[in-house]
């Protein structure tokens, strides 16, 4: 008994049903619309720029004047009637400067943090962006094959109703179609995987799927490996351990000078003082008796040597930070860049020679086999040699994308 006959609109229908991805609330976005909604609302930056309010906050703290001026009052029985003095704090030594200065150094090194969240959330967003782009070319080509599969079905089916092939072919031809939109299926379930990744970083919460509306920009050539090497000392990362180095330099200086002493200035002024009475005339009012000390703070028990050394030790732990986010950089810069070389020749050799070979191949099948010149499965295999060219040669412009990505994370540019 030959197989049913299932019309090509029927099985077309079918497959548009389980495979076509829901776009009623889809949201297409170019790389430079990633990179601007993460810049503005990724999370990581969000809380970056708050704490470099923070950072700002502390400057202020420092330049605050470590003690407020006091002021005592009192009467005595013998003495005078009213004694008053006032006690204001003199920081002229340098302490509040250095202070200051190390607020400052702190808050630079913070300011470079949000670069190199930043950097990393580039980087971040681009890997999701190719890799949504990657997943919708991928369920392109898998929509493409399931038609492909479902003509061929149609055809296969014909030849076996006249007798012109076995119905074992049928029944291969239906299960290559099978597993065609099973690869539909998985492949637009990597589209909303990669959506979701995107969102993360775009903080993309109206529930809208996103779509990549434009291929992933990659420069046609890259500058030499040794040019590029060249400005890794200007990455962020590097400059942040090296701001880092800086700041622990500066807070030693301000822990030398707050060994230095303090120092206040105490003005009083007694009143009605019957012992300043004239002795020549009792009934006088006794003179205003006005007193000025400065008391100088001996620094016997603070040398804040230990603070000193720990801050010189928190500068040579940042200088070997530095070092090894240098040789770190360079090392991701270079593998980058092999890999941009690597997947650039691998899609042209892919474009050109290898896509247009196995579609000529698949074509020369099918005609063979509509002659009666060619088994089924060389059709078959055919066609899915065309399938994973073109899958192939996507993954090698995305790998290219990313290779770049890699490239601009290493050298670290804000």
């Amino acid at each position: 008994m030959a197989p049913r006959t299932v019309p090509l609109a029927l099985v077309s229908a079918a497959w548009l049903t389980l495979a076509a991805p829901v776009r009623a609330q889809e949201a297409r976005v170019s790389m430079a619309d990633a990179l601007r909604a993460a810049q503005r609302v990724a999370p990581e930056l969000v809380v970056a720029r708050a704490r470099e309010g923070v950072a700002r906050a502390d400057v202020g703290v420092a330049g605050a004047y470590p003690a407020n001026p006091s002021f005592a009052a009192g009467t005595s029985t013998q003495t005078a009637r009213f004694s008053g003095t006032l006690s204001v704090p003199l920081i002229l030594l340098g302490q509040r400067g250095a202070a200051v200065d190390a607020a400052r150094a702190d808050e630079a090194t913070v300011l470079l943090d949000t670069q190199v969240a930043w950097n990393d959330v580039r980087q971040a967003t681009e890997h999701a962006y190719v890799a949504l782009w990657l997943a919708e070319g991928v369920a392109g080509a898998r929509r493409d094959a399931a038609i492909l599969e479902g003509r061929l079905e149609d055809a296969v089916i014909q030849r076996v109703q006249v007798g012109a092939a076995p119905e074992l072919e049928a029944l291969r031809v239906r299960a290559e179609r099978a597993r065609a939109e099973a690869d539909v299926i998985d492949a637009n379930a990597e589209i909303v995987v990669a959506s979701a990744d995107l969102s993360r970083w775009m903080a993309a919460t109206d529930g809208a799927a996103l779509r990549a509306s434009e291929d992933p920009p990659v420069p046609e050539t890259l500058p030499p490996l040794d040019v590029l090497a060249a400005r890794i000392d200007l990455s962020s990362p590097v400059r942040r351990e090296r701001s880092d180095e800086r700041a622990a330099n500066v807070r030693a200086d301000r822990e030398r000078a707050l060994a230095r002493p303090a120092l206040s200035l105490d003005l009083g002024a007694d009143v009605d003082d019957p012992t300043l009475r004239p002795a020549d005339n009792p009934g006088a009012t006794p003179p205003v008796n006005w007193r000025a000390q400065v008391t100088v703070e001996l620094p016997l028990f603070n040398r804040r040597g230990a603070n000193v050394d720990r801050e010189r030790a928190a500068g040579e732990v940042a200088r070997s930070r530095a070092v090894a986010a240098r040789v770190r950089a360079l090392a991701d810069l270079t593998a980058a860049y092999r890999a941009y070389e690597a997947a650039g020749a691998r899609q042209r050799v892919l474009r050109e020679t290898v896509v247009p070979a196995a579609e000529g191949a698949a074509k020369a099948s099918e005609e063979a086999y509509a002659l009666g010149r060619a088994q089924l499965f060389a059709v078959l295999d055919a066609e899915r040699v065309v399938v994973d060219a073109h899958v192939t040669a996507l993954q090698a412009r995305a790998a290219r994308a990313a290779a770049w990505s890699d490239v601009e994370h290493a050298l670290g540019a804000p």
